[in-house]
């Protein structure tokens, strides 16, 4: 969708699971087009049209590197909500991984619908990290929600699901689409007790991905843990982002 002004043009796509779990409208920026000095004008304009459609939240990611537009965004009464990195492998040690997966041996299945409950479970309880956990006006109730929503919005969608199984029962999950060559790593968790089978559970599903070229993902930077398992298998990190928050109710 576009927000057309003199100005210049906001390109936005509205965020149907956020607004499940905030009960209000939400939205995110894709693109600005404007001349640097109408910046500002714009922004504005966009959020006060936008708060009298009745919307509560507007989201953006930007590049680190956009130190203009960042400050723009803190001027228009935005705020930081997160530092993500993009993490991506071209190509695959299958040795390797064959080696890790015999390693730290793991049962790896397709979720089926005996899992979704406990999928949506995982989903809810398992992150602290991300733009809903790291706003300090979002409840963790509600990130929590908006986690458990994801799971039957990646359904609906038909992402590929892998479940790491224990005594019959799911305690961890990684949820991906795979699109010509490439595969994108969408959402993962592993139960707390669990984590130390998340090295056989990445190498399994990895394992799986033979077929693509590329594998894709997209961290939060204050995710440690998840940071040096992604160094552990070899990937490599880019294009450093924030992420904003305008909350247009307070």
């Amino acid at each position: 969708m576009e927000y057309n002004s003199k100005y210049g043009i906001v390109h936005f796509h509205d965020t149907s699971w956020n607004t499940k779990s905030l009960k209000g409208n939400s939205l995110e920026i894709d693109l600005i087009e404007s001349i640097s000095d109408n910046t500002l004008q714009l922004i504005s304009e966009f959020c006060n049209q936008k708060s009298k459609e009745q919307y509560i939240l507007i989201a953006s990611r930007i590049s680190a590197s956009l130190i203009d537009l960042k400050k723009v965004f803190f001027q228009a009464g935005f705020i930081t909500v997160e530092h993500t990195l993009d993490v991506s492998s071209f190509g695959l040690d299958f040795e390797k991984l064959s080696v890790i997966a015999n390693k730290f041996p793991v049962i790896v299945e397709d979720y089926s619908a005996n899992n979704i409950a406990e999928i949506e479970d995982i989903s809810a309880f398992e992150f602290n990290y991300g733009r809903f956990h790291e706003d300090p006006f979002i409840h963790k109730t509600i990130a929590q929600n908006r986690n458990k929503h994801w799971i039957s919005n990646l359904i609906n969608q038909k992402a590929s699901i892998k479940v790491l199984m224990k005594k019959n029962v799911a305690v961890g999950f990684m949820a991906f689409k795979i699109k010509d060559n490439r595969a994108d790593l969408i959402l993962s968790a592993v139960k707390e007790n669990y984590r130390h089978l998340s090295y056989g559970f990445l190498a399994n599903v990895f394992l799986g991905l033979k077929e693509v070229k590329e594998i894709h993902s997209l961290i939060s930077s204050s995710n440690i843990d998840v940071l040096n398992l992604f160094i552990y298998f070899g990937f490599r990190f880019e294009n450093p982002r924030f992420g904003f928050h305008k909350h247009l109710n307070l």
